[in-house]
């Protein structure tokens, strides 16, 4: 494929986006940048397979293209005719997903057991080792393991993207903060192979991210893509935190970007709505080249169907857990966090409030419409349909037997 680089009419911003050799050994990545009007091309870099995302960034300004390197093919017709109607200069890269190959159905039913871990439960290598003993000691056939960031690294990750589109420098310290912490926690857990490979990626991320704060700094300007992009990212690296902590106790297990399976349609109401005959698909496909008894999977990731990033907003990361519950139709799906189980009432106003040991789906989804922290609203809905129970569970107190919904 040809990627014009038109340099000279920003050198500076061209010399910030060059990739060291030892930083692309595993990807061949190219980045293009031309001063012409239009749409944005945006290949995601990270994980197993690209996708691509259209925005605007601004009329007349720079145009940012992050094309990745694997399963990438490049149809000719179509980038004559997007390069014509985008008027842009960078190639755009397709992602050649194979429909002719015939897959088997994947694992369902009772043999599953499904977890969900929240930030503050993956907030400190001490935690991410308890959640992996956790994993380790559920008897159950085959897990599926739903992970949080790190507790904080959200809202560190769209502070970057707001300071990055202010125009405010310290975005260049807040992700050095967000490194450090993941360095940080990975040596403190990791075994020495585990943590060069997980040390090599959170290097190569960083720098990734560096390149795109970098464009969104210059643009003034970031597109809901772009900050899904890189918000995106502490999922990513929790999961494979966990995955490396689980494998070195002799447990054979994978992580799954969950990007790569969980695919969503965009609403009217500032939401998604999960597609599930595709998600289904994808999960298919994703079963047939790894098909491993535990898999820790990123919360809160999703993708929109034209193949670009986006995720399930705040707190999604429990509705990640009710749609994979859904698809793999476990018994049922647990939720860890730090509290006992759902609360009468809020103990901090009535000294009354006790743990509710059951709650119906209805009254559950009522409390967490009206403002409860119990669930987020939506996650009800994935389960209702084949009347999977969710358990509240804390992990600070593994004797309670905490709420099931």
């Amino acid at each position: 494929m040809d990627h014009q680089v038109l340099s000279g009419t920003m050198p500076s911003l061209a010399a910030s986006l060059s990739f060291p050799a030892a930083c692309t050994r595993r990807r061949s990545p190219i980045y293009s940048i031309s001063r012409a009007s239009g749409a944005v091309p945006s290949v995601r870099f990270h994980g197993f397979h690209s996708c691509k995302v259209f925005q605007q960034i601004q009329p007349g300004g720079t145009s940012f293209e992050l094309p990745g390197a694997l399963r990438v093919s490049c149809s000719s017709e179509r980038v004559k005719r997007d390069a014509l109607n985008c008027q842009t200069f960078a190639t755009i890269a397709d992602v050649s997903l194979d429909q002719s190959t015939e897959i088997s159905e994947f694992p369902k039913g009772d043999m599953w057991s499904v977890h969900k871990f929240g930030g503050t439960c993956m907030g400190t290598a001490k935690r991410i080792q308890n959640v992996a003993d956790i994993v380790l000691k559920d008897s159950s056939e085959r897990k599926l393991v739903i992970v949080s960031a790190m507790s904080k690294v959200t809202d560190m990750m769209y502070n970057l993207v707001s300071k990055a589109q202010s125009r405010d420098e310290t975005y260049i310290a807040i992700l050095d903060d967000i490194f450090e912490k993941h360095m940080l926690t990975a040596k403190e857990i990791l075994e020495v192979d585990d943590l060069e490979s997980f040390l090599s990626q959170l290097h190569d991320d960083i720098i990734n991210l560096k390149a795109m704060l970098r464009a969104i700094f210059i643009a003034g300007h970031a597109t809901e893509s772009f900050s899904d992009f890189v918000v995106g990212h502490g999922e990513l690296w929790s999961a494979q935190m966990l995955a490396y902590v689980i494998k070195k106790n002799g447990r054979p297990c994978s992580w799954m970007d969950t990007r790569e399976v969980l695919i969503v349609n965009p609403t009217n109401s500032n939401q998604v709505d999960p597609d599930y005959v595709e998600s289904k698909k994808r999960l298919k496909k994703w079963f047939a080249r790894q098909p491993p008894d535990t898999i820790i999977a990123t919360g809160f990731c999703c993708q929109y169907s034209p193949e670009y990033p986006t995720t399930l907003k705040r707190d999604g990361s429990d509705f990640s857990a009710a749609i994979l519950g859904s698809l793999v139709r476990a018994p049922k799906v647990t939720i860890w966090t730090d509290v006992d189980g759902v609360f009468s009432a809020d103990p901090r106003k009535v000294s009354e409030a006790v743990i509710l040991s059951t709650l119906s789906y209805q009254e559950a989804w009522e409390m967490s419409y009206f403002g409860a922290n119990v669930l987020h609203p939506r996650t009800i809905i994935p389960v209702m349909k084949y009347s999977i129970p969710i358990v509240i569970r804390n992990i600070f107190n593994l004797s309670a037997p905490g709420t099931m919904i």
